[in-house]
């Protein structure tokens, strides 16, 4: 996989460090009853600030990439806020500040949502080749499936007709599902009927929005 642009070898190394294995992250995501593609990139930033504070004392590049971007979008600050503690936050903004006194306004785009949107075209294409199984696309129309901005960057791709057709089954079959327990959950909405509502039923609204719009922190 190619990242474009500048510090090309740098986003490489990135991809290998939080998705060295494509095809595994992809098969242990379909364990999970959500987008598995959402339940691999919305741990990135997590596994990013976690160890940020050690790599910022040891890479200068990185360093590079984080000031050249203005530090992080105001999702992913917030994010960091939640990882780490008030000294590495100093650290870290002591940098980033400074670059910004001293350029124009940066252009460069959030590191995290770089680096998840990187993998989001890794995974995508693991997608696509897992799809070209027909046994992989047999099991898959049992699961969840993936959600719908997905699904529309999946059928973007270039996916051989076979597996196209599979995958619009599947995500049909998967939605026809989800709207039978969305439904067992409005009927059962007296209160000697609530009892009655399966554990699927219970978490089908949920399930409804991550099939709808994907994982809340994408």
């Amino acid at each position: 996989m190619s990242a474009e642009g500048p510090h090309d070898e740098f986003w490489e190394a990135e991809l290998e460090r939080f998705l060295p294995d494509a095809g595994r992250a992809l098969e242990e995501g379909f364990g999970y009853v959500c987008c598995p593609i959402c339940q691999v990139v919305a741990g990135v930033p997590f596994d990013y600030f976690a160890v940020l504070p050690k790599r910022w004392a040891e890479e200068p590049e990185l360093r590079e990439v984080v000031c050249q971007a203005g530090g992080f979008c105001r999702h992913h600050t917030w994010r960091l806020d939640k990882v780490q503690g008030s000294r590495p936050i100093a650290t870290i903004y002591a940098d980033v500040l400074s670059s910004r006194m001293q350029g124009e306004r940066p252009q460069d785009p959030c590191p995290v949502c770089h680096l998840q949107g990187l993998m989001e075209r890794v995974l995508l294409a693991a997608f696509v080749e897992r799809m070209a199984d027909p046994g992989a696309r047999e099991e898959y129309r049992g699961l969840f499936g993936v959600c719908y901005p997905h699904y529309q960057l999946l059928l973007a791709n270039d996916v051989d007709e076979g597996a196209r057709q599979a995958l619009t089954n599947a995500q049909m079959i998967q939605t026809v599902e989800l709207i039978r327990l969305l439904r067992g959950y409005i009927e059962k909405d007296d209160v000697p009927a609530k009892w009655s509502r399966t554990d699927a039923e219970v978490r089908a609204p949920r399930r409804a929005l991550l099939k709808a719009a994907g994982n809340e922190d994408l």
